[in-house]
């Protein structure tokens, strides 16, 4: 891990909304995510107010999942 990682992991923090959230960190898309409930809202503002504490909650698929895509978004952005 770098310096740059760390700055993707930021800016993944900073930048994302709700449904980027649920569909990065817990591969909530589609219809799916029309029907959100309380669980990934309260998991999203944990991530705003405390980040290490909910990232070390995520389990080993999801952690890889938000690993993987934040690393993929970087690359489609041509970084």
């Amino acid at each position: 891990m770098d310096s740059r990682d760390i700055e993707r992991i930021v800016r993944w923090a900073v930048d994302s909304d709700l449904k980027t959230f649920a569909e990065d960190a817990y591969g909530i898309t589609g219809t799916a995510y029309d029907r959100t409930d309380d669980y990934i809202m309260g998991k999203f503002k944990q991530m705003q107010s405390n980040f290490i504490m909910w990232i070390a909650g995520l389990d080993g698929k999801n952690r890889a999942r938000l690993a993987r895509n934040i690393t993929f978004n970087e690359t489609e952005k041509g970084e």
